[in-house]
């Protein structure tokens, strides 16, 4: 080893090995570094030999005796070790060159069926392998999952189509919407048919290149190790018999002993190489992490583009920064309709208390049996079919002439917040009262059986009797 050592520094140093390069040019390449390299790799089982007829010929007394005793017992164990790492390679290699066997024969069923005693149990490797089945479990319920998010996100760029499709649909009904309003549902429309269309099919492209593709690349890296695993176990039968046959004092025969011996050496090479395995597939895995990771960055991104240039289009840069700034001005929209809708006559009757008498007396007179025809309160104009709905006091004066009575129960609680509605609850009979000229599917007049309050209910809320 001095000498290998002192070779390697001269050929460092770029002396002497430089001037026997040239001088055997053409002649051999025996003088490269990758030769001289390779030289005590090739020769390491020849080491014992040497050392051995050295330690013959030296005597017992000599000062080196004893350590080159020593030495010829770390190179016999290296030279062991090596042996046994070749013949298990060698096995394993030849495990996975050959066809898989998906049938087995007779005597194997036979000894799988209790022919040893006992089978053997080798809890380090059932832990290892315990890992490696879980380890291709968790892959294939991530695709399982990376599948079920897609199918969800396509699932709501389509419902937001919809929602936009719906949307136009019913701007484009009023004649009286603005054109600006129109515009922006348009432009929403668009943008919800670029994500349920091309964004949805990018997404997919994205998936299937950097994530699917990865995952069966991931899986199949488990395909040979699985093959050898399997060997095992059919060796193990073997094994399992051989023990049982070696303690009742039988001797197996030589094609049922390597058989054995097979499954030692695959068993060895298993408990050694799977943590090395799992080792690897898990820098693997963080390798297809980061690419499900870059997937969904750029779909979100381009998502958000697509949703931050609609917000700047039609309500200003300031609101495209976060959605607190767009919550803001929609509430502010919904006070000033609120304040509003709360100037709408209807829902405020006590505001026209001079006006009940007038419409009373034009009830009399017949003046509402028209659902079209208009009465002039103070100014304002009010629609017949309104009048009814406008005082509870005042219903009760057409009951004579005009109201159709009959009875109905109560199916469901209706507590409102209106002065002009009736408070019920379930069970409770109404006496109903209806113009004959007018009839309001939708809202009864009704008096309670049980005391004098009249009021408004909905009739969806009532069964006829």
């Amino acid at each position: 080893m001095r000498a290998i050592d002192h070779i390697y520094s001269e050929y460092s140093n770029g002396k002497n090995i430089q001037k026997c390069q040239e001088q055997i040019q053409g002649k051999t390449t025996s003088w490269d570094l990758g030769s001289l390299l390779i030289k005590p790799v090739q020769r390491v089982l020849k080491y014992p030999l040497l050392l051995r007829e050295i330690l013959a010929l030296t005597s017992p007394e000599h000062l080196d005796h004893d350590d080159l005793a020593s030495a010829l017992k770390e190179i016999e164990d290296v030279a062991e070790n090596i042996n046994e790492i070749k013949r298990r390679k060698d096995i394993v290699e030849k495990i996975i060159g050959e066809k898989k066997k998906t049938e087995i024969s007779a005597q194997r069923l036979k000894q799988a069926t209790g022919f040893a005693v006992e089978p053997t149990h080798d809890l380090l490797f059932e832990a290892l392998h315990a890992k490696f089945e879980e380890q291709q479990e968790n892959v294939r319920q991530l695709a399982r999952d990376v599948q079920g998010w897609v199918r969800h996100v396509k699932i709501l760029f389509e419902n937001l189509h919809q929602l936009a499709c719906s949307y136009e649909t019913l701007y484009n009904s009023w004649g009286g919407v603005r054109v600006k309003s129109m515009s922006s549902i348009e432009d929403f429309t668009k943008m919800a048919s670029y994500l349920s269309t091309s964004l949805s099919r990018e997404l997919d492209n994205d998936v299937r290149g950097f994530v699917y593709s990865r995952i069966d690349d991931f899986l199949k890296v488990f395909e040979n190790p699985a093959q050898v695993i399997h060997k095992r176990s059919l060796k193990m039968i073997d094994y399992d018999r051989v023990r049982d046959m070696k303690s009742k004092g039988d001797i197996p025969d030589k094609t049922l002993q390597e058989s054995a011996d097979t499954y030692v050496y695959i068993n060895a090479q298993l408990v050694d190489e799977l943590p090395k395995f799992f080792d690897l597939t898990s820098k693997y895995f963080d390798i297809l992490i980061s690419g499900l990771a870059h997937v969904q960055i750029k779909f979100f991104h381009l998502m958000q583009r697509e949703w931050t240039k609609l917000v700047e289009q039609h309500l200003g840069a300031e609101a495209a920064l976060g959605y607190g700034e767009i919550v803001e001005r929609e509430m502010q929209k919904l006070d000033r309709l609120q304040a509003t809708i709360q100037q709408i006559d209807i829902l405020y009757p006590e505001r026209y208390t001079s006006a009940r008498a007038n419409i009373s007396s034009l009830a009399h007179q017949g003046s509402f049996t028209s659902s079209s025809s208009l009465a002039s309160m103070d100014g304002k104009m009010i629609s017949s079919s309104h009048v009814y709905r406008l005082s509870s006091q005042s219903m009760p004066t057409m009951r004579g002439s005009y109201a159709n009575d009959f009875e109905c129960t109560v199916l469901y609680d209706y507590l409102p917040y209106e002065q002009d509605k009736l408070n019920v609850r379930r069970g409770d009979i109404l006496t109903i009262h209806q113009d004959k000229e007018y009839i309001d599917d939708d809202w009864w007049y009704g008096t309670c059986k049980n005391g004098n309050l009249s009021g408004w209910v909905p009739a969806s809320y009532c069964q006829r009797l």
